[in-house]
C-alpha cells in the first residue's frame, strides 16, 4: 500500500485506488523506471529484484535475482498489452546480458498476464532469426530495492529533487509517488517537454523546480 503524504500534489491526490501491477526486467532498472513513468496511464513505479531464489535480496547480495521495475497502471487508461508492446520495443530480446541481474524478463502476475506475455513472446520469436534471450518467469515475488535506487534519474538533479525532498521526507512515500514517477520520466527525456505545460499543475512543484525540470527535459529530449 503506497504511503500517503499530507499536502501531496494533485497527481498524487487524484491517483486511482485500484491499479494493475506488472513486472518487467529490461537491464539496469534505472532506465525502465523512468521510461515507464513517462507513460500516460502509469500511476506509480518502483524498482526491485525478482526471479531468483535468494531470500531478501539486496543489491550487494543479489544472488540470481534480476533487476526489475514494478509498474502500476490505471486499467481504464492503459492495459497490460500496451505495456508489453512498450517492453518489446525498448530492448533487444535476442541479446544475452553479461550479468544475470540485467536479464530481460517478463514476470506475469496473473493467468491472464501469462497468456498475453506468452502470445507476444511467441510472436516476437517468430519474427527473429535468432533465439530469444528474454525469459518468461511465472509466480515471481518482487523485492523492493534500496531507497537510493528509487527514481535514480530524478535523484541526480538537486534543483528538482530538493522540492521532492520537501514534499516526501519519507523514502517510501517518494518512491511510490505518482509525481515522482512522472518527473523521473521527464528528467530522463522520455516525455516531450511540451507536455509539461499541461502536467505542471498536476505536479504542484515550485516555479524554480519546475523551471529546472523543464530545462533538463528539453536537454534530454533533444539528445
Amino acid at each position: 500500500m503506497p504511503t500517503s503524504v499530507s499536502g501531496a500534489p494533485p497527481i498524487d491526490r487524484h491517483a486511482p485506488a485500484d491499479t494493475t501491477p506488472a513486472l518487467f526486467g529490461m537491464g539496469c532498472f534505472w532506465g525502465p523506471d523512468a521510461r515507464f513513468g513517462a507513460l500516460d496511464g502509469v500511476v506509480r513505479t518502483c524498482v526491485g529484484y525478482a526471479g531468483g531464489e535468494r531470500p531478501n535480496p539486496t543489491y550487494a547480495a543479489l544472488g540470481d535475482h534480476i533487476e526489475t521495475v514494478r509498474v502500476e497502471i490505471d486499467p481504464s487508461r492503459l492495459t497490460y498489452a500496451d505495456l508489453l508492446e512498450h517492453f518489446w520495443a525498448h530492448h533487444d530480446p535476442t541479446r544475452a546480458p553479461f550479468k544475470r541481474q540485467y536479464q530481460p524478463a517478463l514476470f506475469p502476475q496473473t493467468d491472464a498476464q501469462a497468456e498475453q506475455a506468452r502470445a507476444t513472446y511467441d510472436a516476437v520469436a517468430a519474427q527473429r532469426d535468432r533465439p530469444l534471450a528474454t525469459e518468461l518467469v511465472h509466480d515471481a515475488a518482487f523485492h523492493r530495492a534500496e531507497a537510493y535506487h528509487q527514481k535514480h534519474k530524478l535523484r541526480r538533479h538537486d534543483a528538482v529533487m530538493e522540492a521532492f525532498r520537501a514534499l516526501y521526507p519519507d523514502d517510501a512515500a517518494f518512491a511510490d509517488a505518482p509525481a515522482a514517477a512522472l518527473a523521473n520520466g521527464y528528467i530522463a527525456g522520455h516525455r516531450s517537454p511540451e507536455r509539461l505545460d499541461e502536467d505542471a499543475p498536476r505536479l504542484g512543484l515550485p516555479e524554480a523546480a519546475l523551471a529546472a525540470l523543464r530545462t533538463r527535459a528539453r536537454q534530454r529530449h533533444a539528445s
